[in-house]
């Protein structure tokens, strides 16, 4: 029988693992992008960008969104939850 997800198992190690998931996904894709983003970088570099052009380059619309995105989720929620607690 499976217990729901919301249920804790009572093993230890079940537990660690379930609280694990989402910060390894997070440390990986984060990694995954940082490579990609680092790559192409040296791309630029080796095309004979200058490296002001090409961290403008790599540093575009897109990555300032996704970046203000991941950085409002993990400290946003944060201060919001205090700020709602002070009255």
């Amino acid at each position: 029988m499976l217990m729901p997800a919301s249920q804790p198992s009572g093993v230890k190690w079940v537990e660690a693992l379930r609280a694990s998931v989402r910060p390894i996904i997070t440390y990986a894709f984060f990694i995954l992008f940082a490579t990609v983003k680092t790559a192409a970088l040296f791309k630029l570099l080796n095309q004979g960008v200058g490296i002001t052009d090409g961290l403008i380059a790599v540093w575009d619309a897109e990555t300032q969104a996704l970046f203000a995105a991941v950085m409002s989720f993990w400290f946003g929620q944060r201060a919001l939850a205090k700020f709602r607690s002070n009255p």
